[in-house]
Formats: structure tokens, C-alpha cells, sequence
């Protein structure tokens, strides 16, 4: 039907009004995706040109070659570059718009912590932590057809009625139920 406060999206749908924020239902969309992609181990890389190189605590460093697989899982090569320093040489592909070293540097995050029964849980949260950073934001503009595929594929997720994070990506108002705040059914 149209756009509310250029964030809010609105459609008509088996007798149902949907208010979608188009922020969390990227965010869903985006992590629902990857999370397919990760379990059917067929993540993509985006080679980096030339590689960017980053500088760890010797610790991080030694932190992340323990956990490579994790990093290889979503998407990330790095390699050795000296003492302290590693080359990050490709990115988790489909992740337009995000400053490689920043994604890097995210999934980098809390390392220290990660146990080894505690990466697949770590993993999902840094797949979010990524879809969040790759979703549409509010006050940018969509096309409407984007809109639509966006919302129609959310909708065909396993539960899309909140983000990663838990935040609602729609709220769903029946006709009955303004049926009755209008007045129109008194009951």
C-alpha cells in the first residue's frame, strides 16, 4: 500500500494489514539466508584487492588461527603477515556496503571467550551481528518491488516475525480488528 516515515512499509495480505520494518525484515532475511548458506557449508568469499592487512594483540592473533575453521565457515581467508599482523585476503561474499576491516573487526569481537562448544553459538551470533550491518536502514530508500520480494521472502521463513536479535520485523493487524476499533463490530 505504501511507505510510513520512510521505514515502515505497508501491505494488505489474507485480510490482514502487515507494518514491516524494513530494517528487521532485511536483517531476517539476510540472516535466514547465510544461515543456509552456512549449513549447506556453501558460504561465498569476496576476494579483497589488495589484502588489508590488520594488526592483532598477539593473543587475537593466536585466537583467531585456533578458530580459522569458524572464520573459513562464514566466508573470511586470512593469512600470516608477521608477528602481530594478518592479511585479511577475502570477506563473507553478499555483504554489500560493509567496510571489510569493520566486518573483520566485528566478528573479532570477544574471541578471547570462544570455547569450542561455544563457536556454533558464536558463529550464529556473528551471522547476525553481520546481517544487521548489511540490512537496508531505516530512512533509505527501497523501490516498492523491493519491498514486496523482501517482504514475501520473509514471510517464507521458518519464523518471520522477529529479527535475529528478537526485535518484531511486522506487525499484523486484522480487519477484525479494526473492525472494531472503528466501531463497525461492537462485541
Amino acid at each position: 500500500i505504501g511507505l510510513a516515515f520512510d521505514t515502515y512499509w505497508i501491505f494488505e495480505y489474507n485480510d490482514a494489514l502487515f507494518l514491516v520494518d524494513q530494517h528487521a525484515a532485511h536483517e531476517k532475511v539476510n540472516y535466514e539466508r547465510l544461515m543456509k548458506h552456512l549449513k549447506d557449508h556453501q558460504m561465498t568469499s569476496e576476494m579483497i584487492s589488495p589484502s588489508i592487512i590488520i594488526s592483532l594483540t598477539g593473543q587475537e592473533k593466536q585466537a583467531v588461527f585456533d578458530h580459522i575453521d569458524a572464520f573459513e565457515d562464514l566466508g573470511f581467508r586470512i593469512s600470516d603477515f608477521g608477528e602481530k599482523e594478518v592479511a585479511l585476503e577475502a570477506v563473507p561474499g553478499n555483504l554489500f556496503d560493509i567496510d571489510p576491516r569493520e566486518l573483520f573487526t566485528n566478528v573479532l569481537q570477544g574471541i578471547d571467550d570462544w570455547s569450542t562448544e561455544k563457536v556454533p553459538q558464536i558463529v550464529r551470533e556473528k551471522i547476525a551481528s553481520m546481517s544487521c550491518k548489511a540490512a537496508v536502514k531505516g530512512n533509505q530508500k527501497i523501490s516498492a518491488t523491493e519491498m514486496e520480494n523482501l517482504f514475501m521472502e520473509m514471510m517464507r521463513s521458518e519464523e518471520p516475525y522477529h529479527c535475529p536479535h528478537g526485535r518484531p520485523t511486522v506487525i499484523r493487524i486484522t480487519k477484525t480488528e479494526l473492525d472494531h476499533r472503528f466501531k463497525r463490530i461492537v462485541n
